[in-house]
């Protein structure tokens, strides 16, 4: 008889699966953040209350606060996945962008205007990105992650044009970020701070000032 082959077996068989105790704690996490996506859409996110999560998801109410500390708290754990996944998604466009530099601007910033795709209430919105109206430092602190993500990014696709001499070479890469972002997040604050807003308009003008900027900074505007 053949005997069984020594080391053939893989590490991760050696890892302890997650206790009982864990499993029950993941589940219950899970429902929280799916009761609080859901009221926050729904109903709005100032007008939920960690009651009605609590309700929703079947656990107590003390629970929620356990685990996430606040409704900011909980906020910023539902949101953070989707940043997360365009933030991907940005990356993903960094490896293999548009040879045209106001096409290739105008898809990166496209991917985090999606952001607001997924919810029909614009005060959750409000409430994670509006500067200074987050009473939560859990969501300030996301905030200014994103931002710092987003201009990270800006400022990798101007390097990238400058090294393939799209972009003139005296164009200061940070100034000229910092500018693209201003543009984005003006124009995200407002649409999101302002329920008339439109849509169609706020994206229209965004693209038509976005693409300005890169034109004037790229080596064919120049004269």
């Amino acid at each position: 008889m053949e005997r069984p082959k020594r080391g053939t077996f893989a590490i991760a068989d050696l890892a302890p699966s997650p206790s009982l105790r864990q499993r029950q704690k993941n589940r219950r996490c899970a429902r929280i953040i799916a009761a609080g996506k859901k009221l926050f859409s729904d109903q709005g996110y100032s007008t939920t209350n960690m009651e009605a999560i609590a309700e929703l998801a079947e656990v107590g109410v003390a629970t929620v606060y356990n685990y996430f500390g606040s409704k900011g708290g909980l906020l910023a754990n539902i949101l953070r996945p989707e940043l997360e996944e365009l933030i991907a998604q940005g990356r993903l466009l960094l490896d293999n962008p548009p040879d045209d530099p106001v096409a290739g601007m105008l898809s990166l910033i496209d991917i985090y205007r999606r952001f607001q795709n997924s919810w029909d209430r614009k005060d959750a919105l409000r409430a994670a990105i509006g500067p200074g109206l987050s009473a939560e430092p859990v969501l300030d602190v996301l905030s200014a992650h994103a931002e710092n993500r987003v201009k990270e990014q800006i400022s990798a696709l101007i390097t990238h044009y400058q090294t393939q001499r799209k972009i003139r070479p005296a164009i200061d890469v940070t100034d000229a970020a910092t500018i693209i972002f201003f543009i984005f997040n003006q124009h995200f604050i407002e649409y999101i701070t302002r329920d008339e807003a439109d849509y169609t308009q706020m994206k229209m003008e965004m693209d038509r000032q976005i693409s300005f900027i890169v034109s004037a900074s790229s080596v064919s505007g120049m004269t």
